[in-house]
């Protein structure tokens, strides 16, 4: 066989290679050849002669040991026996499986000699053939192919914010309710990403996109309504008109609006109710987190979305349990919270109202409001809920997960924490009356994490020991990078489950550097290496007897 190498018309390096002579192939043959470094396989149709890589895409298998046959279409095809996956012969084209594989030019002399031609391709011509393939295997929920082309965009110097994008951007407009848990835990994930190096960011990756894809997978995508400036968000958004507020927030984007403005109408709107158990805070920090590092520039093709969760949350505020709370909420002079003095300032100690909020036997509202004007500021208030839900954290009672029946558990607990984070970052990023009321929503949640322990009675929190006792003393970023992989690696049986680990190892790491107090990174910690109900069918199983057969709503 002879061989060269020659530079093509774009500079990229090229090996055409003579593999053999038509008198060598059988009509519906083929064989392995190499090409310089690359091992192909060889086939011969009645179409003519066609060289592909040798290697399965899927998990490097040679095709050139599968069956040469016909794909569903009639086409010739190569089929991979390990898993039945086909490739159409003339292109390569993955007819059953997933990804494509590679297909190189071939040519035939007038003597019958085959020459066959490989061209390295540059990292930019890897990622535009890799793009299209990573966002089939998103809308197809294959996370086979996500992780394998997350991990070969990344070999070919892809951004881990480019990669995470294309999930982002299929997912936010997909989801009935709006963009939710799995484009929080896009940004949780991007974050680690950017965060970790070498091949640590393929985990956080392929997480965060497998659950954009579970979650957004059948569900027809959402379209972006014409911009229209002369919307009343804060009416829209209220009065649930979600057209109307997309088409605000498109007109917005259209016109330039700073990113801090957009930020302050979406913070003013979750404000002004509790929203979901505190989902509708959460979801605008970490969408806004998401474009702060994605880029602003591709805000459009997220926050219109923003609008339907902001809108749509259940409103709890409005809600019979929370009456008293609200009633004692909506006495508060808001603009003395805001300016009170900074607990940086005071010198304030969160551990007695830490202490109080355990206590409670009712909505602290009061209590917070005190703590806030003798010198915790909004802050301070925050430091104490996040110390107190990490209490309840350490102290939760697993006979109340393993119970099928109890509608409470883990999860509700963690929430908690997650909220007085967002609560902060709004805090943090617009400061002002409207967010010292949700600052006062997070000291009712906090309350409201108690329930099992007022109904049950507060367990004894275990001695610390493993990873929740290395947590008390390491590290912040070492424990919080260690929790953040151990939530990642499967441990959750169920996408909700993976969702509320790494976001509450997240604000856990965060609320830790807030607090300086080390004890969210232990609540995480238990969280993640303690027993957990992962599933919810036989939970909701029981729920839907109890209603079906007698028509009561749950016990809350």
């Amino acid at each position: 066989m002879q061989s060269m190498t020659y530079e093509n018309s774009e500079g990229d390096r090229a090996t055409t290679q003579i593999v053999g002579s038509l008198d060598e192939f059988e009509p519906d043959s083929m064989k392995m050849t190499k090409v310089g470094s690359q091992t192909l396989v060889v086939v011969r149709t009645s179409d003519g002669v066609f060289a592909l890589d040798n290697a399965c895409p899927h998990q490097g298998y040679g095709l050139a040991t599968g069956a040469l046959g016909t794909d569903a279409a009639g086409e010739p095809a190569i089929t991979c026996q390990w898993h039945n996956w086909k490739f159409r012969v003339s292109d390569g084209v993955c007819t059953l499986g997933e990804e494509d594989v590679a297909c190189h030019p071939v040519s035939v002399d007038s003597h019958g000699s085959i020459s066959v031609s490989v061209t390295t391709p540059t990292p930019d011509e890897e990622r535009t053939r890799l793009w299209p393939s990573l966002r089939r295997g998103i809308e197809a929920q294959y996370s086979g192919q996500i992780a394998r082309d997350s991990i070969r965009l990344l070999e070919n110097e892809a951004a881990p914010a480019d990669i995470m994008w294309e999930g982002v951007k299929l997912g936010a407009a997909k989801n009935d309710y709006g963009p939710g848990h799995e484009i929080a835990l896009a940004a949780d994930c991007l974050h680690l990403a950017e965060l970790w190096t070498g091949d640590d960011r393929a985990l956080a990756l392929v997480q965060g996109l497998s659950g954009i894809a579970e979650q957004s997978r059948g569900y027809p995508a959402r379209s972006v309504p014409e911009p229209d400036p002369t919307v009343d968000f804060a009416d829209a958004v209220e009065n649930e008109q979600y057209t109307d507020a997309m088409a605000w927030v498109a007109a917005a984007i259209e016109r330039g609006d700073e990113p801090s403005a957009l930020r302050h109408h979406f913070v003013k709107s979750v404000s002004n109710h509790h929203i979901g158990y505190g989902h509708g805070a959460i979801y605008v920090q970490k969408m806004f987190e998401l474009l702060e590092r994605a880029g602003w520039d591709r805000a459009l093709d997220l926050l219109p979305h923003l609008v339907l969760p902001v809108s749509g949350g259940t409103r709890e505020d409005t809600l019979p349990y929370m009456r008293k709370a609200m009633e004692a909420v909506e006495g508060v002079d808001l603009e003395s919270l805001a300016n009170s003095p900074d607990r940086r300032d005071t010198g304030w100690d969160p551990n007695i109202l830490t202490k109080q909020l355990l206590a409670a036997e009712a909505a602290p509202i009061d209590l917070a409001v005190r703590a806030i004007l003798d010198g915790a500021g909004v802050e301070g208030l925050l430091d104490s809920v996040t110390l107190a839900v990490s209490e309840r954290l350490l102290r939760y009672d697993l006979d109340v997960e393993a119970d099928r029946e109890a509608n409470f558990g883990w999860l509700d607990i963690t929430h908690g924490m997650t909220y007085a984070r967002a609560a902060r970052w709004a805090w943090q990023n617009d400061p002002g009356p409207h967010t010292a009321r949700l600052a006062l929503f997070t000291a009712w949640l906090a309350f409201d994490t108690g329930r099992a322990e007022r109904r049950h009675g507060v367990a004894r929190a275990p001695e610390p020991d493993g990873a929740v006792a290395a947590a008390l003393t390491g590290d912040i970023d070492e424990v919080a990078d260690s929790l953040a992989r151990a939530a990642m690696d499967d441990r959750g049986g169920s996408f909700i489950v993976v969702a509320h680990l790494v976001k509450t190892v997240q604000a856990a790491r965060e609320e830790a550097e807030f607090t300086g107090s080390s004890l969210p990174l232990a609540a995480a910690a238990r969280f993640v290496h303690a027993p957990r109900r992962e599933r919810f069918v036989a939970r909701s199983v029981a729920e839907s007897l109890d209603f079906v057969k007698t028509g009561r709503p749950p016990r809350r």
